[in-house]
């Protein structure tokens, strides 16, 4: 079951990778070395504001390519912050 869940868990961040920045991608590895964990939660939430943030705009002003890379950003960043605030509640209660 760990080893399902862990894949799940890597899928995420690499949905999420494939669709970052290399500026993002940068800060995530300085922030959590080889590995993202709980330490990338405010960067991440950071960035889905950012995003959701941005769609409307694009859409008012027609960046219809634009846009959709936003919301792929968006649905790829909703799981991925679950899954680590998850992670990390797991952790306290232990």
């Amino acid at each position: 079951m760990t080893e399902r869940t862990s894949n799940h868990y890597d899928h995420l961040v690499e949905q999420y990778l494939g669709l970052a920045s290399m500026e993002t991608t940068e800060t995530l590895l300085d922030v959590c070395g080889v590995t993202i964990d709980k330490r990338a939660l405010p960067l991440l939430k950071r960035r889905l504001q950012e995003e959701q943030t941005q769609i409307p705009l694009l859409e008012m002003r027609g960046y219809v390519r634009l846009r959709e890379k936003s919301e792929q950003m968006v649905a790829a960043l909703i799981p991925l912050i679950a899954a680590l605030e998850t992670s990390d509640a797991q952790e306290e209660r232990r």
